[in-house]
């Protein structure tokens, strides 16, 4: 799709450098990946079923599993969930016929992601599911649809065959509603200084008065390393909460807990996706009583029904289930899976045992309402922000978030799933 110089195009393009961060695709990168990787594989090798042959139905990820764009330690975790939830599935032959992801490296460089969306093409795949990738080289290359995918990509968020399961950019709106739900007026959003963010700022602003909060945002250039003047600055503001979209949170929040604001004395707000694990354990106690917006539970939590189910085939296709080590892109690799099956197995066995893209995507057309237990609710039927016009344009399929906070370097749910530009109703 070319969009010549429109202004539709610029905001598009923007819109990547807020939501590449702020996705939580759980496919980023990985420690020790290798490209093109089967997840099946894995699998298969851990149980799959013999009674459950046939051609499998074959779908990729593309995905940067290593260079600039790769976020360590995420990947690890939704290949780990992915391979659980296919060993169950094709353990109970859920469709007829065992399904196979394929995970191929985009090394972050256009020409490598080209050569993944080649291979999708030519390895029988029905769709692109999971992640598309960031480049539209792969996407091109791929002519597929794009299923249960991350909603942080152009090709997610425009193509009309493009069914993202969550989306960063419902997170960019819930800062006001995580306010109101702390009874606080005001909410300062720090954030890198870029095109989408100053034009998300203003929606935001917007959100923000329909439920009494008061949002101003103090932007930050892109190559700032140095915040400790960017902490002064809030300092002098006197905010009543803080809201945070930035790249690496870290030197930020220490340099604001070196001046002795932290989310203990100040509410501070922000995406899981910006605070996975292994950031928590370097902030230590200044991550302490943060905030956190997700359309993933944790899989801390252990009255969630879907989290239980996880955990449990986790252990048994022998991965790492301790809850307290896992983040939420283990709950959305692992939930896509079960959520595919869910709407495929609705199909007629004869349709499933010829099926094609066309079927795949008329099927996510036809699903009607997903509301797993695990995950925010979402509707491949219906766009989620039509009332936003930033966000009008856009194929995101669900306005609802929980809210985790960090306790004790750990995520602890502190509401339900609910809609972002309302207030959060939160439990002690």
């Amino acid at each position: 799709m070319m969009f010549g110089r429109s202004p539709f195009r610029r905001l598009s393009l923007a819109v990547l450098v807020l939501t590449a961060f702020i996705s939580l695709a759980g496919w980023a990168s990985t420690q020790g990946a290798q490209a093109g990787a089967s997840v099946a594989a894995k699998a298969k090798a851990t149980g799959t079923a013999p009674s459950c042959s046939g051609k499998p139905l074959q779908f990729t990820s593309i995905a940067s599993l290593t260079g600039p764009l790769s976020i360590p330690t995420l990947t690890t975790e939704g290949k780990n969930a992915t391979a659980a939830a296919l060993k169950a599935v094709n353990s109970q032959c859920a469709l007829g016929r065992p399904i196979a992801i394929t995970l191929c490296d985009d090394k972050s460089d256009p020409n490598s992601a080209e050569q993944c969306g080649l291979e999708a093409k030519s390895n029988g795949s029905l769709a692109l599911f999971g992640s598309s990738g960031t480049f539209t080289n792969g996407t091109n290359a791929a002519q597929l649809p794009g299923i249960f995918t991350a909603g942080g990509s152009l090709f997610d968020l425009t193509n009309p065959d493009s069914f993202s399961s969550n989306s960063g950019l419902t997170l960019v709106l819930g800062g006001a509603g995580v306010a109101a739900g702390l009874h606080k007026k005001e909410n300062l959003l720090v954030t890198v200084d870029t095109s989408a963010t100053e034009t998300f700022a203003v929606d935001a602003e917007k959100v923000a008065q329909s439920v009494g909060v008061n949002v101003k945002p103090l932007f930050v250039p892109p190559t700032t390393t140095d915040f400790a003047p960017i902490a002064a600055q809030v300092v002098q503001d006197h905010p009543q909460s803080i809201g945070l979209i930035l790249t690496d949170p870290l030197p930020f929040l220490n340099a604001l807990a070196a001046d002795g604001i932290t989310a203990k004395k100040v509410p501070i707000l922000t995406a899981v996706g910006l605070m996975p694990p292994p950031l928590l354990h370097q902030l230590g106690s200044v991550a302490n009583g943060m905030y956190l917006l997700t359309q993933q539970a944790p899989p801390s939590d252990s009255s969630n029904p879907g989290i239980k189910q996880m955990l449990k085939e986790l252990k048994a296709a022998g991965f790492p289930s301790n809850p307290n080590n896992l983040s939420p892109a283990s709950t959305g690799a692992w939930s896509n899976v079960h959520g595919l099956v869910d709407i495929l197995e609705k199909l007629p066995k004869s349709e499933l045992a010829n099926l094609n893209s066309t079927d795949v995507v008329n099927a996510m057309k036809d699903a009607g309402p997903i509301d797993r237990p695990e995950v925010a609710p979402f509707d491949f039927s219906k766009i989620a922000f039509p009332d936003v016009k930033s966000l009008a344009a856009f194929r995101v399929f669900s306005r609802d978030a929980m809210l985790v906070r960090i306790e004790n370097g750990h995520y602890v749910s502190v509401s339900a799933f609910s809609d972002v530009t309302k207030p959060f109703k939160l439990t002690p």
